[in-house]
């Protein structure tokens, strides 16, 4: 099935996605409008923001284009469960055998409407997705919605689960692994072997699946790389992402398992050498220089920016209100239900009763909601003159480490508590540092 876009030329102006492989692609306007019936006829913005043509070759979406965001997300990272039959210390969402399940009926009423705005891409994470008790039957509503499904799991999973995974089709499997086994149960005690022997066990009697490796970059792993790599091969995995150790986690003490700039720049020069040695895809979440030999990712553009808040975003619960909670970034306050409101507000988008799932669009095109991942003026001092962004040979990195953090309307004490919790780790954030 094909879906076509048109947006705004920051994020490419005609897009195609193939809901097989999982891939979005430029194309040009004659192809494009190759597509459209004969008697095709643009509505105006304000009447109609989303415009939703289904021919028989393909969905079309056009409609108003603008600048700060694409017109609907093109990946939600949807937190279906905050239940986890692990308690990791870098979790950033704190998941554990407490946490609720979204309401299935919430979620199919999502799919629904996601499906008929656009949504390229649903990634299902938490918490454990899996161990949600209707996970496949939220898994099929969505690709029945022409939705691309991609699951984020710790992959200690069961038997059956595992076996229903195996009849799967067009599914990208996201597994972490943070380190040889010794490293890795560190921090996962005693689930190395499990894990392996079960994606192991899924790739053979599922060859189609996608697989990806993502591991939480730590000075415990640092040197490790290169044997992940060949790890990633081994499995079959298409690619392995490397995503340093945020302070926002469970256990704060884990902050001082950071890397730092020059670290980080050998792991990306490990990574490299892996890609050219042994054949597979490395990706990163920091902008680095080696742009060329670091995979692309296949729905984000991140043209001028991070995609959170512009072309992607999260959508959580609070099982106390039962309301949906929409935010860019899990790793920002956010994410934590139990942190001070005054805290997480700059950070939260919006919130929404989970009855009335239209809202999620409303508060999408509000730019006000978004400020610090759509404003890209509000960059610290030292990010806004250096001379790597403004000759736009880095975007600016992470919105949330790189932000002015003096253009929130917090009090003081409260801008104190953000700083102390993001801004003083922003070093492997920045560009000018890893490239020294």
């Amino acid at each position: 099935m094909l879906k076509l876009y048109k947006e705004h030329p920051e994020f490419d102006e005609f897009t195609k996605f193939d809901t097989e492989t999982g891939k979005l692609t430029a194309i040009t306007e004659e192809e494009f409008n190759g597509f459209l019936p004969a008697d095709f006829e643009a509505k105006a913005a304000d009447e109609e923001p989303i415009q939703r043509v289904k021919t028989g070759d393909a969905t079309i979406f056009t409609g108003e284009t603008p600048e700060t965001h694409t017109r609907f997300p093109r990946r939600i990272y949807f937190q279906i469960t905050r239940y986890c039959n692990l308690e990791c210390p870098a979790c950033f969402i704190k998941a554990g055998k407490d946490g609720a399940h979204i309401p299935t009926d919430a979620i199919m009423d999502i799919a629904e409407f996601m499906g008929q705005k656009g949504l390229i891409e649903a990634r299902l994470t938490g918490g454990e997705p899996t161990l949600h008790p209707d996970f496949f039957d939220i898994l099929h509503k969505f690709q029945e919605e022409g939705i691309y499904v991609s699951v984020a799991t710790n992959g200690v999973t069961s038997q059956k689960t595992l076996d229903a995974l195996c009849e799967e089709s067009n599914l990208w499997v996201i597994c972490s692994i943070d380190g040889n086994r010794e490293t890795h149960n560190r921090y996962r005690p005693d689930t190395f072997d499990r894990i392996i022997r079960n994606l192991r066990y899924l790739k053979s009697k599922n060859p189609s699946v996608r697989l990806r490796l993502t591991t939480i970059l730590t000075r415990e792993n640092k040197g490790q790389m290169y044997e992940l790599c060949e790890l990633t091969k081994s499995l079959g995995a298409e690619s392995i992402t490397v995503i340093p150790l945020r302070p926002q986690v469970r256990d704060p003490g884990i902050k001082y398992d950071m890397v730092t700039a020059k670290e980080f720049r050998g792991v990306i020069e490990d990574l490299v050498r892996a890609k050219e040695e042994l054949g597979i895809r490395v990706t990163t979440t920091i902008e680095t220089d080696y742009k060329k030999q670091i995979y692309a990712d296949p729905v984000f553009r991140k043209r001028s920016s991070c995609a959170a808040g512009r072309e992607g975003t999260n959508l959580d619960y609070d099982a106390e209100k039962q309301d949906f909670l929409v935010y860019g970034c899990s790793y920002s306050p956010a994410v934590d239900l139990r942190a001070n409101p005054k805290v997480r507000k700059p950070f939260l988008a919006g919130t929404f009763p989970i009855q009335d799932v239209s809202r999620f669009l409303d508060i999408w095109r509000d730019d006000s909601a978004w400020t610090i991942f759509r404003d890209l003026s509000l960059k610290s001092e030292d990010c806004a003159d250096c001379g790597y962004f403004t000759k736009h040979q880095c975007v600016g990195s992470c919105p949330i480490q790189n932000l002015n953090y003096g253009s929130l309307d917090v009090s003081r004490d409260m801008l104190t508590q953000l700083i102390e919790q993001i801004q003083h780790t922003s070093e492997w954030y920045c560009y000018k540092k890893i490239v020294g």
